[in-house]
Parts: C-alpha cells; structure tokens; sequence
C-alpha cells in the first residue's frame, strides 16, 4: 500500500478546509450585459490606468464604489436625523461594517494560503516535469545501449556457433581423422615422438 501523498494531496492540505465558495459566494456570480457610451467605457478605463486596476475588474470595483458612495450619503442624512429610529438603522450599518471588515480580514488569510499552496504546486509541477524529462532521456539512452549489447550479444553467439562447428572433409561430411585430444594415451605419446600408430 503507497501512502504518498501526491501532489494535490499537498495542495489540499494547504487550502482551508472550509468551503470558501458556498460560505462567501453562496449565489456564485451573475453575468449582466449593459450598454454603455463610449465616452463612459474610456473614463472607466481612464481610472483603471490611474489606479492600476485591471480593465475586467474596473467596472465591478466602480460599481462597488458607487454604491459605497451612496451608503455614504445615507449614513450622512441619518446622522443629521440624529432621531431613535435614525441612529437604529446607524447600528445596523455599523454592525455590517463589523462583518465586513471581519469577512474581508479572513479572505486575505484565506487568499494568502491558497497563493503559498499555488507557488507551493507550481514549484513541485516544474520540478516532477524536470524529473521526467530526464527520465525520459536516460531511458533513451538506456535502449540504445540495449540495443548496441543485444547486436553485441548476437555477433558472439554467431561466433561461438562457427567455433563450434566440428571440421568437415572436402566433400563436405566429417573428416574420419580424430581431433588429438580424442586419441587414446599412448597413441599420443609416440605421436610426440615420431612415431606412428
């Protein structure tokens, strides 16, 4: 049984193990299609440059701005009220402020985690993707010095075989004269010396 952990499985670890999705996008995202004039559209690309936002999210964070802009104003006009009812709806505003600003503290932990298990992730991909590379070129290498020691293995075999091949007389059957060694002794031994048998 593999009990390594695989690279998700170290990502996973990393990322908060809440739900971040349905606890603060519970409706997801909405797609609106609304016409604009291009007088509008270049002076919402003109504050993008200027504050250095990208051009997608200029118009989601002028459109957050002004409806900030507008609560604004409604917190004004109750403050000048300054009447029971006014400074209840004062405490709720407040109180959504609180939740705000708590919200908004714990997704940039929560961002910053997932940022570290991303660079976290693409360090390890690149580096497996390293690994396999060179894998993949020292397995090259290894069939080719495969292929180069069978041909090698291949030329001895053929080599043995013609060694080991008894001789054949002039017509092609085998000779009747016995190798030396298959003498008997002493046929050996005046052979040595001369002699015949």
């Amino acid at each position: 049984m593999n009990d390594r952990k695989s690279l998700m499985d170290e990502v996973t670890a990393r990322i908060p193990a809440a739900d971040f999705e349905a606890e603060y996008f519970p409706g997801g995202l909405v797609r609106v299609t609304i016409d604009l004039t291009p007088e509008l559209v270049e002076q919402v690309i003109a504050v993008a440059e200027e504050q250095g936002w990208p051009r997608g999210e200029a118009f989601v964070a002028l459109l957050a701005l002004g409806i900030g802009a507008l609560e604004e104003e409604k917190v004004r006009h109750l403050m000048d009220r300054d009447d029971p009812p006014a400074r209840d709806e004062l405490e709720v505003l407040l109180r959504r402020i609180r939740e705000m600003e708590m919200r908004y503290a714990v997704m940039k932990r929560r961002l910053w985690d997932f940022l570290k298990a991303y660079q976290a992730a693409s360090l390890a991909d690149g580096a497996l993707r390293a690994e396999v590379t060179g894998l993949r070129r020292l397995a090259e290498s290894l069939r080719a010095e495969r292929d180069a020691l069978r041909q090698r293995v291949a030329a001895l075999e053929a080599a043995q075989d013609g060694r080991d091949d008894p001789p054949l007389a002039s017509g092609g059957q085998e000779s009747p004269i016995p190798a030396r060694a298959e003498l008997p002794l002493w046929r050996r031994i005046l052979h040595r010396r001369g002699g015949r048998a």
